[in-house]
């Protein structure tokens, strides 16, 4: 006598509710309150609702998204707004995101606009609408004209902005106080003369750029100490010469000075890089001659030297931004007030206290 057939095997399309409520021979209510796990509140017995399970799981039940988002009135998904340009997107900071998404029980969408600049208002809409997202988190990085950012409030989009200097709606590292910190670290272990190395003003410069100069500069003006701002060329590479790298050649002009830094606050890994290479090529040696910060996410040891760092918290940044984003879509009328997440620093190999010379007798 043949067996009862298996449904995973008789099933024609996608299971539903109704498959399943007409497999165990239950009504289409009792099987919903079981799935939306509402079976005990309707006093559905234990048996019936492992029966259910076990069926649901035997056939490869899957919920129908959508139709449970317009139950609830949200999608259950964020979307993250990548530029096309080649914005920076640390690996730090998607951990921070997709973490702290997962904590909550949402789901994240990648995509890529075109040109914010010139679309970004209606994009970001559009976004929305095909994501199917609650609110999106933009890696925008230029700065912000203010119609678009006014029309993206007028549209009532849950908007967050990641790394990016905004008064509203923004979660971004402390950069000012980055500069401020790392400055500080070398007055007090005795440096006088700190050298902060930057490459040329870009196009469209990131907010960092102002401000770990700033505090840089602050923190030397409140030390009594005058600035040393050197800059690195961005055509590095020098006609007539291909072995030749502009960065190092600047960065050997600056060690050459008959009163040379002691120390240098790089802007971040390329800047400390072509100090170490001009270091390595005049023979002081690091940390003995001359100490190094940089900024950067973490210690890179790519070159066998760990660097100090001022570490810009991406991490950080990603989870605020979500914490963020969550208030944005409960309130979308209401700014949020911009978070700065404090800089630390982490200690490397490229550091000592400024030895005195010693004087002959």
């Amino acid at each position: 006598m043949p067996g009862k057939p298996n449904p995973a095997e008789t099933r024609t399309g996608p299971p539903t509710i109704a498959t399943i409520a007409a497999h165990l021979g239950l009504s289409r209510a009792t099987v919903t309150h079981v799935l939306n796990g509402r079976a005990t509140e309707q006093r559905i017995r234990p048996e019936t609702q492992t029966r259910v399970l076990d069926v649901a799981r035997e056939l490869g039940y899957r919920p129908n998204a959508s139709a449970r988002a317009v139950r609830a009135g949200r999608f259950g998904s964020v979307a993250l707004i990548q530029s096309q340009l080649g914005e920076y997107l640390p690996s730090e900071l998607l951990y921070g995101l997709t973490t702290a998404i997962a904590a909550r029980n949402l789901q994240l969408v990648l995509t890529h606009v075109p040109n914010v600049d010139a679309n970004g208002e209606s994009y970001v809409a559009h976004a929305m609408r095909e994501l199917s997202a609650d609110g999106v988190f933009v890696n925008r990085h230029g700065f912000a004209p203010a119609p678009w950012l006014d029309r993206i409030q007028e549209l009532r989009i849950p908007a967050v902005f990641l790394n990016s200097k905004q008064e509203h709606d923004a979660v971004y590292p402390d950069e000012l106080g980055g500069g401020l910190l790392a400055t500080d670290y070398l007055l007090r272990i005795g440096h006088e003369r700190i050298a902060y190395v930057e490459t040329e003003p870009r196009r469209r410069p990131h907010y960092s750029e102002y401000d770990r100069r700033a505090g840089y500069a602050q923190a030397m003006k409140a030390a009594g100490r005058a600035p040393l701002l050197h800059l690195l060329p961005i055509e590095w590479q020098m006609q007539g010469d291909s072995g030749a790298d502009g960065r190092v050649q600047a960065a050997l002009r600056l060690l050459k000075e008959p009163e040379r830094p002691t120390a240098v606050v790089a802007y971040e890994l390329t800047e400390a890089m072509a100090v170490v290479r001009a270091a390595i090529e005049l023979g002081l040696r690091i940390p003995e001659d001359l100490s190094l910060v940089q900024f950067h996410n973490r210690i890179d040891q790519r070159c066998f030297l760990p660097i100090h760092t001022v570490s810009n918290m991406m991490r950080e940044v990603g989870e605020g931004a979500v914490d963020m984003l969550v208030e944005k879509i409960a309130n979308p009328d209401v700014p949020a007030p911009a978070k700065a997440i404090p800089e630390v620093l982490l200690e490397g190999a490229t550091c000592m206290p400024r030895r005195t010379p010693t004087r002959a007798k």
